[in-house]
């Protein structure tokens, strides 16, 4: 026997009842031995947050701000590409369509600032501009300048929203009608005028990160690591205040109990100290009294920050040398900068392609401002293993392979472009420096009392080493076998940290 169909009641609560748990789970979060203890009311943690909390923190504290940043910024940097053809000397009316709508609208910026806000809350909103009211449908048909603007929102400013309850309806569970607000800034009478309206879900773009049993509401970036955050200021603002009071030695005056002090006297060494620690005096006397200098120790809470660095990049998956933008000089860790690169690319292509630009895409196109492709695929570019220092680290081993092999592994013109990243040498290049070479060549020559090669003779061939006599000759030019070749470089490559 089939279930009845739920009623109004019944499906209100099926779309609530996650929220109740997930609120249950919240309540219960640090409490331990059988919840006598609560470790987030001992501690100072919250235990309800709310996305202004998100917006808060992330614009006064740098590392929130990293947490939040640094993953959309490395999934958009470079920007990616959607292409129909891809061969890239044909451009299709597709194409030509995209490329002058996203140089219009900015479409991969606006997209990237709404990933960004999408990890302040549990998601971010883009709202699309065009005719009609924004509580009824997107048109059917529109052109492409009936698209006025793309505007992201974020979840503090979209105050609420009516579900789908329709069991039957694919968007079921999903928001139906958007309460998106606006603060619209001063006023004549300097008061801010907030506008809200009820914007229908076909012209929203929902963004939602992290997702796991619900499809609207995601993970906040901040929320898992909001009591490290905690610890972070703690340790930072209390270490601080530490330093400045350590650091600032007190002074004690002794006054010699055999001279009579008068209190006109005792008061102006008063005045002469507050004047010196203030700064207005770098000297002072005394009569009668004599000032020791109170020794302390310089408070050093590094040790501790960076444990809680480390907790906030372990749960994060953020490499510190990202987390807190450098790496000391160093070299980053291969493995760190790995796993970084697989994670970014594994976003773009199982997260952001999939879930941000093709629904937004798709819809431009069932709606016309778009034409019609044969099909399209989201394109992006390839993400730059090396940074400067490593690409000489890379290039200097290449440059050693020859010599180490015994034949040629890599050329100088292999070097500049797949290592160094630059341009091919130009023919007028490539004669001056061999003309270069020569004059050198001939110039140390003379200096050593020697004279220069004939044409055809091998202008090294005077610098082979004795112990070579006899033997056959080095493999000079000799090319080794691809597969010979490719495991040199790989090996060097991982040997040099790159």
């Amino acid at each position: 026997m089939s279930a009845e169909p739920l009623g109004l009641i019944g499906r209100i609560r099926t779309l609530s009842s996650d929220l109740f748990a997930r609120a249950g789970i919240a309540s219960r979060a640090g409490l331990t031995f059988g919840a006598k203890r609560d470790l987030f009311a001992a501690l100072g943690y919250a235990r309800t947050l709310q996305p202004r909390d998100y917006r808060e923190r992330y614009t006064r504290n740098g590392i929130a701000r990293s947490v939040v940043e640094a993953l959309p910024k490395a999934t958009w940097r470079g920007s990616g590409e959607v292409i129909e053809n891809e061969d890239p000397d044909v451009e299709t009316p597709f194409e030509e369509a995209w490329k002058a709508l996203n140089k219009r609208l900015k479409i991969w910026s606006v997209l990237q600032r709404a990933d960004v806000l999408a990890g302040l809350g549990r998601y971010s909103v883009v709202l699309l501009g065009a005719p009609g009211d924004f509580a009824s449908p997107l048109p059917t048909r529109m052109k492409p300048e009936d698209l006025f603007y793309l505007q992201p929102f974020s979840e503090e400013d979209v105050s609420d929203f009516t579900l789908v309850d329709d069991e039957h309806d694919p968007r079921f569970g999903l928001p139906r009608i958007y309460k998106v607000r606006r603060i619209s800034g001063k006023t004549p009478l300097n008061t801010q005028k907030t506008v809200t309206k009820d914007v229908h879900f076909s012209r929203i773009l929902h963004i939602a990160d992290g997702l796991l049993d619900d499809r609207t509401f995601g993970t906040p970036r901040l929320q898992p690591i909001w009591n490290d955050l905690d610890n972070l200021e703690k340790v930072v603002g209390g270490g601080s205040e530490a330093f400045w009071i350590r650091a600032n030695q007190g002074m004690h005056i002794d006054f010699d109990p055999d001279t009579d002090v008068s209190a006109d006297e005792a008061k102006k060494v008063k005045d002469n100290v507050e004047e010196y620690q203030h700064g207005m005096r770098r000297a002072f006397a005394t009569m009668g009294a004599k000032v020791n200098m109170l020794g302390s120790d310089v408070a050093n809470f590094s040790a501790p920050i960076d444990a809680i660095i480390t907790l906030i990049a372990g749960a994060t998956g953020i490499p510190k040398r990202i987390l807190v933008g450098s790496e000391r000089g160093e070299l980053s860790s291969t493995q760190d900068k790995d796993a970084w690169d697989t994670r970014v690319q594994d976003r773009r292509t199982d997260f952001v392609a999939p879930y941000i630009v093709q629904p937004l895409v798709d819809l431009l196109i069932e709606r016309g401002v778009l034409p019609e492709p044969s099909e399209y695929q989201v394109w992006w570019p390839e993400i730059d293993e090396l940074d400067e220092q490593q690409k000489g680290t890379v290039a200097g081993a290449w440059s050693n392979l020859n010599k180490n092999a015994g034949g040629t592994v890599v050329t100088a013109a292999e070097i500049r472009e797949h290592v160094l990243g630059l341009e091919p040498l130009t023919e007028e290049q490539l004669a001056q420096i061999e003309e270069e070479k020569a004059a050198a060549f001939e110039e140390q020559q003379a200096a050593m009392g020697g004279s220069a090669p004939v044409d055809g003779e091998d202008p090294f061939a005077s610098a082979e080493p004795k112990a070579l006599a006899g033997k056959a000759p080095p493999l000079r030019g000799q090319l080794l076998s691809s597969d010979a070749r490719m495991q040199l470089l790989r090996s060097t490559s991982r040997r040099s940290g790159a």
